[in-house]
């Protein structure tokens, strides 16, 4: 999964910004009551923040895999079938497991591929005698 770098960005930004937040807390607490905000306090703010990520990039994973199921039903049976293929098998396969997965021609997939690259949808690399196919989504 490629995570798009506006949203890194605006996820650094939000740290930082809690970050500040939490040393202008601090230094409030300091000076009413003479005592540093106890450490516990940290922790459990450092692992909200790692759970939030995580939840965060779980949705983000879902909601991709979503996406690409729904532009799948636009797209020609042959291209959907070696798309889904792919998905399955972590975005790479070689091509000759293709057509035996797929049930569709040897030379009918070889067409689908090629289209697929001139799309960029895919990418093929020679492997002798076969190639093997990356999902570029």
């Amino acid at each position: 999964m490629e995570i798009d770098n506006k949203k890194l960005v605006i996820g650094l930004t939000l740290v930082f910004i809690l970050g500040v937040l939490f040393a202008i807390v601090n230094g409030i607490y300091t000076s009413s009551t003479n005592e540093q905000l106890p450490l516990i306090v940290y922790g459990i703010s450092f692992l909200s923040i790692l759970i939030g990520a995580f939840i965060v990039v779980m949705f983000q994973w879902k909601i991709n895999r979503i996406q690409v199921e729904k532009v799948l039903k636009i797209v020609p049976r042959e291209e959907r079938i070696i798309v889904k293929i792919l998905l399955d098998n972590n975005n790479s396969i070689e091509q000759n497991k293709m057509v035996v997965l797929s049930g569709i021609s040897k030379v009918q997939v070889s067409r689908t591929v090629q289209k697929l690259v001139e799309r960029e949808v895919v990418e093929k690399k020679n492997m002798g005698n076969t190639n093997l196919i990356l999902l570029r989504l």
